[in-house]
């Protein structure tokens, strides 16, 4: 199952898809660049900027990370699968929430002030919390292959 061309195609996916995320954090650099050059820093443009090209950059190497140990997982099982999709969602949840945070409502980092601004921060931010339930599945998974080697 480990070199299967399923596998192979799904490490290719995550890969994909976590230089997708990291292109959005750097590009989102680019504000936080400009906000650097323009601003104070104590101003919320700044964080805001800030927070989404960190989250980006961070959200990206998590999913670049997976990808490489994709192979060496069981993965057999629909929990895997799930873990992987709710990983990937919750990473573009992270990144895409802190740019529309940024563009939009850049007076505040994170905390909207009308109903449409909570429905949008909120919207992403809430999916953004979905890495925490994938990750301890892939962890669990590599202990429990380590486990049956011993």
């Amino acid at each position: 199952m480990l070199d299967s061309p399923l596998a192979q195609d799904q490490q290719r996916r995550l890969a994909m898809h976590g230089f997708i995320i990291l292109f959005l954090g750097l590009l989102s650099g680019i504000g936080f660049a400009y906000a650097a050059a323009t601003v104070d820093t104590s101003d919320s443009s700044y964080g805001a900027w800030r927070f989404a090209h960190m989250e980006g950059i961070i959200n990206g190497l998590l999913v670049l990370a997976v990808a490489g140990i994709w192979l060496r997982l069981n993965l057999r099982g629909a929990l895997i699968d799930v873990a992987r999709i709710v990983l990937v969602l919750g990473c573009y949840a992270n990144i895409i929430g802190p740019i529309i945070n940024a563009l939009f409502i850049g007076r505040r980092l994170v905390t909207p002030e009308t109903a449409l601004e909570a429905l949008v921060v909120y919207g992403f931010y809430i999916p953004g919390t979905l890495p925490l339930l994938a990750l301890p599945v892939f962890v669990m998974n590599l202990y429990r292959q380590r486990a049956d080697l011993v």
